[in-house]
C-alpha cells in the first residue's frame, strides 16, 4: 500500500495526540488517584479517631454496653465493613463486622496509623488515651473496594476520551491531510510529465494561499519550457540537429561570428531540368516535388553522418565532418553521394511508371579544409562552411551529366588509401578559381565492401599500393 501525503500526515497527527494524551491522562489520572487515596485514608483516621475519643470513658469503667452500642452504630456508616474496640490487655470489649487482624497490638496502643487486610478491607486504629494513659485502641475496618471501583472508572472514561480525541484528531488530519496533499500530488504529476518531455501539461486545480502561487509558478515554468521546446523544434527545423544541439547547450552565450579550420567533405546534388519542369506549372506543385526530392537527399546525408547545409535553388549543400568531428568522412561523404544517385534512379523508375514527374540528378564531391562556422551579419548568421573544397564541389557538380558522380583526383586518392573505389577519368581542367588543373574523375562504385572503420594495425602495403594506383596515371587507367 502506498502511502500518501494525507495518510502520512494524519498518521503523524495521531500519533502525536496519542502520546500528548496519554502524558496528560496519567499525570491526571495519577493526581486523581493519589486524591481519592488521601481521602480514604483521612476518613479511616478520622473515624477511628472519633471511636477513639468517645471510647475514653466507657473503655476505663469498662462499659461494655455502651461500647457496643456506640461501635454498632459506627458500624452502620457507608463503607465500615467493621469497629473494635479493644482493652490494654488485647481483650475485645466491643465489636461488630469482621473480626479484628493477627496484629502486635502494642502498636495500636502507642499511636494512629493502618493496616491493610484480606477482601478489600483496610484498618484503621487510634489509641485510647485519658490523660496521658493508654487504656486501649480503636479499630474501624473500611471497605476500599468503593474507592478502585471509582479508580477504574477514571481509567475508562480517560480511555474513551483519549480514544474520541485521536479519532476526531485522525478525521481532522486525513481531511487537512487531503486538502493538502491534493496540490502536492498535482505538482508531483506535473513534474512527472516535464520530466518526461510534456511541457504542455497544466495545473487546473484552483488552491489557496502559497499553494496558489506554486501552482502560478509551475504553470508558468512549464509554459516557457514549452515555448523553448517549440523555439528549439522551429530552430532544428532551420538548421541541421548537430548544430542546433551545438548552440542551444551554451547558456547564456552570447553567439558571435567564428570560424574554425576543419576536415571536411562538401556535397553539391543538383537537379537537372529543374527550369524546364517548373515553367508551366502551379508553384504548389513545384514545390511538392521539390520537396520529395530534397527530403530524399536530407533523409540520405543524415543517415551517413553528414548534415544540410543549405538548399540553393534546385540545388542542396550537403556537409560532413562538421560540426561534430568524424574521420570517416570522406568515406561518408561517398557513400551518401552514391546511394543518393541510387535511391534516386529507382525513385525515377518508380515515378515514371505511375506517370508522375521526374527530375534528374548530378553530384559533385570533393573535401579538405574549411572555415566553418557562424558567418553573416549581425542581424542574421548562419552555420555554413568555406574554402576551396567547397567552391570545387559546387564546380564539380556543374560539370557532371545526368546521374553521375564526380569528384577530384585529390579527394579520390585520400579516399582509396582505405577504400577501394572504381572511378574513370574523364578530363583534367581548367576550372574558374583554381590556378591549376583539376583531375575530373567520375564515380562508379566501390571495387570492394567498403569498411569505414579499420583496424590500427590496417595493412600498410595495400594503402601504399592504392596511394601509388593514384598517383602513377599508368596504373590508375588500367584499373579503370
Amino acid at each position: 500500500m502506498k502511502w500518501h501525503f494525507g495518510h502520512k500526515l494524519a498518521l503523524i497527527m495521531s500519533m502525536l495526540v496519542l502520546l500528548a494524551s496519554c502524558i496528560l491522562g496519567y499525570t491526571l489520572v495519577f493526581r486523581q488517584f493519589s486524591m481519592m487515596q488521601t481521602q480514604f485514608v483521612d476518613t479511616g483516621n478520622s473515624l477511628s479517631s472519633q471511636l477513639a475519643a468517645a471510647s475514653v470513658e466507657l473503655v476505663f469503667t469498662e462499659d461494655q454496653l455502651s461500647l457496643a452500642s456506640l461501635v454498632f452504630s459506627l458500624s452502620d456508616q457507608p463503607s465500615v465493613v467493621a469497629a473494635s474496640v479493644v482493652n490494654r490487655d488485647g481483650e475485645v470489649l466491643a465489636e461488630a463486622g469482621a473480626t479484628l487482624p493477627n496484629v502486635n497490638p502494642d502498636r495500636a496502643y502507642r499511636s494512629q496509623g493502618q493496616i491493610e487486610a484480606g477482601n478489600n478491607t483496610v484498618w484503621f486504629y487510634s489509641p485510647v488515651v485519658f490523660r496521658g494513659v493508654s487504656g486501649g485502641a480503636a479499630w474501624v475496618g473500611l471497605d476500599r473496594s468503593e474507592m478502585i471501583a471509582g479508580q477504574r472508572s477514571i481509567i475508562r472514561s480517560g480511555v474513551v476520551v483519549v480514544c474520541l480525541l485521536v479519532l476526531s484528531i485522525t478525521l481532522f488530519a486525513i481531511r487537512l491531510g487531503q486538502s493538502l496533499g491534493k496540490p502536492v500530488r498535482d505538482l508531483i504529476e506535473g513534474t512527472r510529465a516535464i520530466e518526461s518531455g510534456h511541457y504542455g501539461f497544466r495545473i487546473r486545480g484552483q488552491h489557496r494561499g502559497e499553494f496558489s502561487d506554486l501552482t502560478q509558478s509551475f504553470n508558468h515554468m512549464s509554459a516557457e519550457l514549452e515555448q523553448k521546446q517549440r523555439v528549439e523544434v522551429l530552430f532544428s527545423r532551420f538548421v541541421s540537429n548537430p548544430v542546433a544541439a551545438r548552440y542551444m547547450v551554451q547558456d547564456n552565450v552570447e553567439l558571435a561570428r567564428e570560424g574554425k579550420r576543419v576536415d571536411a567533405s562538401i556535397l553539391f546534388v543538383d537537379l537537372v531540368g529543374y527550369t524546364a519542369f517548373s515553367e508551366g506549372r502551379h508553384p504548389e506543385e513545384t514545390a511538392e516535388v521539390l520537396n520529395l526530392y530534397f527530403t530524399e537527399f536530407a533523409d540520405t546525408c543524415h543517415e551517413f553522418h553528414g548534415n544540410v547545409d543549405k538548399y540553393i535553388g534546385d540545388c542542396a549543400m550537403l556537409v560532413f565532418g562538421c560540426p561534430q568531428s568524424d574521420p570517416e568522412h570522406r568515406y561518408h561523404a561517398m557513400e551518401c553521394a552514391l546511394q543518393i544517385r541510387d535511391r534516386i534512379a529507382a525513385m525515377n523508375h518508380t515515378r515514371a511508371q505511375n506517370q508522375e514527374p521526374c527530375l534528374n540528378i548530378r553530384i559533385g564531391v570533393s573535401g579538405g579544409t574549411v572555415l566553418a562556422g557562424l558567418l553573416g551579419s549581425h542581424e542574421r548568421m548562419q552555420y555554413t562552411v568555406i574554402g576551396e573544397p567547397a567552391n570545387l564541389a559546387s564546380r564539380l557538380c556543374d560539370l557532371a551529366d545526368c546521374g553521375q558522380v564526380v569528384t577530384d583526383g585529390n579527394f579520390h586518392a585520400l579516399l582509396n588509401q582505405r577504400h577501394s573505389l572504381l572511378t574513370h577519368r574523364t578530363q583534367s581542367q581548367q576550372i574558374k578559381g583554381f590556378q591549376s588543373a583539376i583531375d575530373v574523375l567520375t564515380v562508379d562504385a566501390w571495387i570492394t565492401p567498403p569498411t569505414p572503420e579499420p583496424s590500427n594495425g590496417a595493412s600498410t602495403e595495400k594503402s601504399a599500393a592504392s596511394e601509388e594506383a593514384d598517383t602513377d596515371p599508368a596504373i590508375r587507367e588500367s584499373q579503370s
